[in-house]
């Protein structure tokens, strides 16, 4: 099943990537889809990258996400499994980010969901605001 994984940050109707990622799971909840979600990433994070000249449309595609990534690998990740999805559960808890699945927020990591062909799901990246206290 191919479902699309949405990248948008707080404040900006602009998406920062839309990106479709076939799923072979059943998947019942937020925390079963953040987990395969994580393990495709860091298997995505551990692959070597070749340099390569990127060419014009890379780059007008990338800077639409607001960074363009050269295929360097600047350092090696050692990551396990275990860690990643430590950090992953840590994120979600701590609220920097928000997961809303065809529209409806899930709030809970457990919480029962239902994906099928084509559904979008959406990671909303909040910033923690800083400032000076006098």
């Amino acid at each position: 099943m191919d479902i699309y994984i949405i990248k948008k940050k707080l404040g900006s109707r602009k998406e920062l990537g839309r990106n479709p990622v076939a799923i072979n799971e059943t998947i019942n909840t937020l925390g079963a889809l953040l987990y395969i979600l994580t393990q495709k990433g860091l298997t995505e994070a551990q692959t070597l990258k070749e340099n390569y000249a990127l060419s014009d449309s890379e780059i007008a595609e990338q800077a639409e996400e607001g960074r363009i990534r050269f295929a360097e690998n600047y350092s090696e990740n050692h990551d396990t499994m275990a860690k990643a999805m430590e950090r992953t559960k840590q994120a979600y808890d701590d609220g920097l980010f928000r997961v809303f699945i065809n529209g409806e927020e899930v709030t809970e990591w457990n919480a029962p969901i239902t994906l099928c062909q084509g559904t979008e799901v959406v990671f909303l990246r909040l910033t923690m605001l800083t400032g000076l206290y006098f």
